[in-house]
């Protein structure tokens, strides 16, 4: 009797736990789909829903909202979704709002993805149809990816011409690769820049230099460009010289007029000098002049030759010789005086 009494007591205690553990997957499974919490429902027209099915989720910038309560046919091509949406989330979807059918993941189970809704747009109501944008199904992805392929298979076969190309030596890399005298004309032509780069920067450095010193203080240089009074002095000096050079211009020139007014004169056998040059008869009157003031002179030497040795006159010419030879001798201490000194 007491052993059917424990029996019935276990049997009790897993049925009781049981109804609590199903009790509790039921509550459970009724949260997660939104089964026990009010909602609204929204409908929206597909044409193709790529494999949705009732109960998926419904998830609106990535949080889920609701679940699909319903999937049926309207005509052709026309899908009709209706939607259970949480009346929580109610207030943050608008009525410009775009739905699409998506995947978790690539290859995930297919949902209803809502995005976008302006703020000044009025929220969702229970009934609305929403609208349904364009979105990628699976094929068209897989189609895109088998496109790519394709187009990195050929992408993989040109790299694969190319670096053999470049192996065997062809083309300026393969060269460069492959031909040692390409490489040293490389090399010299880098080390030449690289030495114009270098004589670059001492021109620069040197340049600087110059510059720093042209802007210190009391250089020539520097007040040529910041004293307004050295840079005035030498404008007024280069025109002097301007100056100069223009009345020396017209000086040459007066002269090259009078040399050829003399010229002209000298051709001219009326002008005096041209009868100097032309004239013969007044030639040989002006010898006939020449000849005679030289027999003058010669018979006025002889006359004061005559004077000197006669009595009357000789005193006057010894104390004149006597008074010059001392002048001499005069001369003669002073140049001795000023050379000791």
């Amino acid at each position: 009797m007491e052993t059917g009494k424990k029996r019935a007591v276990i049997v009790g205690i897993f049925v009781f736990l049981g109804l609590a553990i199903f009790v509790t997957a039921v509550f459970m499974l009724g949260k997660q789909q939104k089964l026990f919490s009010k909602s609204i429902q929204v409908k929206a027209v597909f044409k193709d829903v790529n494999g949705l099915s009732v109960g998926r989720n419904i998830l609106y910038s990535g949080v889920k909202i609701g679940t699909v309560k319903k999937i049926s046919f309207v005509r052709t091509n026309e899908i009709l979704v209706l939607m259970n949406i949480d009346q929580s989330s109610q207030e943050f979807i608008h009525k410009d709002v775009e739905a699409r059918i998506s995947s978790e993941g690539l290859m995930g189970n297919k949902i209803v993805m809502l995005s976008g809704g302006s703020p000044n747009m009025a929220v969702i109501e229970d009934g609305d149809q929403l609208h349904v944008g364009s979105g990628l199904s699976t094929e068209e992805i897989m189609n895109t990816l088998q496109v790519n392929n394709k187009s990195l298979v050929e992408i993989t076969d040109n790299l694969k011409v190319i670096t053999k190309g470049m192996v065997d030596g062809k083309g300026t890399l393969g060269k460069l690769l492959t031909d040692d005298s390409v490489y040293k004309n490389l090399n010299t032509t880098m080390a030449g820049l690289n030495d114009a780069v270098v004589n670059t920067r001492r021109l620069t450095s040197a340049l600087s230099l110059y510059a720093s010193k042209l802007q210190t203080k009391g250089v020539l240089s520097n007040d040529l460009v910041t004293d307004t009074l050295v840079f005035a002095q030498l404008r007024s000096a280069v025109a002097g010289m301007n100056m100069a050079a223009h009345n020396a211009n017209e000086t040459v020139q007066e002269l090259q007029q009078a040399s050829i007014g003399v010229r002209a004169n000298l051709d001219n056998p009326e002008a005096p000098i041209g009868m100097l040059l032309k004239d013969t008869l007044l030639a040989d009157a002006f010898k006939a002049t020449i000849y005679n003031l030289e027999t003058s002179t010669e018979k006025l030497d002889t006359n004061m030759l005559a004077v000197r040795n006669n009595f009357l006159f000789r005193g006057y010419f010894r104390k004149q010789a006597k008074r010059e030879k001392k002048e001499a001798k005069a001369r003669e201490k002073a140049a001795a005086k000023a050379a000791q000194k």
